[in-house]
């Protein structure tokens, strides 16, 4: 009798949400974590304070970005079993606005190649630099022995005095306060400044604490003040980036600016201090 025998290839489709899951495994399973601590910034004696306020660290993997991650926070890092190439970005809040995360450029990118194992959990400094093509047009830090390079604006009823030790931020730092009879307080800066126009990264650096709000701008010889924040009270010294660059555009342009901080009566025997001043572009 002949049999006939009959071969089934049988097929199994597998869903191809079950590869994704696969290979997603096989990826987490090539990559190690990183965690930046502490975070500093290391200024030369000619760039001033090293106060900061980098909120974030934005990190490439071989020139691809993976992500901004919140200071103190483990960024993982996929290698796939490969020697990687690793650089971080300094990330700041763009005038003080938590919604306004962006990368400082003025600081310079940290850059590593490693190969670590996976799994593993690697805490690092970060310490960060002033980009070299940074210009640093003012820095008043109120401790040389030259004079300080803020004066009292016509306008103003009032002048500015050096803070108490005890409610200074580091060293010395000036403030400057009405009574329940004056107005104004302006201060404005010595000089005038050249500052680059079609520039984004016109910057300028402040630790300021007070419990009213006041005002920052610049005006140039001849045009009316153009302010670029208004500053919310604060309890505590607090580090702002503040971008110039909207103001130094706007219409009417100078061919220099100074630099004001105005703060009006409300009735709270409002204070202004401020310390570490730096006016910069890239």
């Amino acid at each position: 009798m002949n049999r006939t025998i009959r071969i089934f290839s049988v097929f199994i489709i597998v869903p191809a949400w079950i590869l994704l899951s696969c290979e997603k495994n096989r990826e987490t399973e090539a990559t190690f974590f990183l965690k930046a601590d502490p975070v500093k910034v290391s200024p030369t004696a000619a760039q001033g304070s090293s106060s900061h306020n980098i909120t974030d660290i934005w990190l490439y993997v071989d020139g691809q970005f993976q992500g901004a991650y919140p200071i103190g926070k483990l960024m993982p890092v996929l290698t796939k079993n490969e020697s990687v190439r690793i650089e971080a970005f300094a990330g700041i809040k763009n005038n003080g606005i938590a919604d306004t995360r962006i990368p400082w450029f003025l600081y310079q990118k940290l850059q590593y190649d490693t190969l670590i194992s996976t799994g593993q959990h690697i805490i690092r400094p970060f310490t960060f630099n002033y980009n070299p093509n940074v210009t640093f047009s003012w820095l008043e830090d109120f401790e040389g022995t030259a004079g300080v390079t803020l004066v009292k604006s016509p306008v103003s009823e009032v002048g500015y005095a050096l803070s108490s030790a005890e409610n200074s931020f580091e060293g010395k730092s000036i403030e400057m306060e009405l009574n329940s009879a004056q107005i104004i307080a302006q201060l404005e800066s010595a000089s005038s400044y050249t500052l680059p126009t079609a520039n984004s990264n016109v910057y300028l650096e402040l630790n300021y604490k007070c419990n009213t709000k006041f005002e920052v701008g610049i005006f140039g010889n001849g045009t009316s003040e153009k302010a670029a924040i208004i500053l919310n009270p604060r309890e505590t010294w607090n580090k702002i980036y503040i971008q110039l660059s909207g103001v130094v555009n706007s219409e009417p342009k100078a061919p220099s600016y100074k630099v004001y901080f105005r703060m009006i009566n409300d009735g709270a025997n409002p204070k202004v201090q401020l310390d570490n001043i730096k006016l910069l572009y890239l």
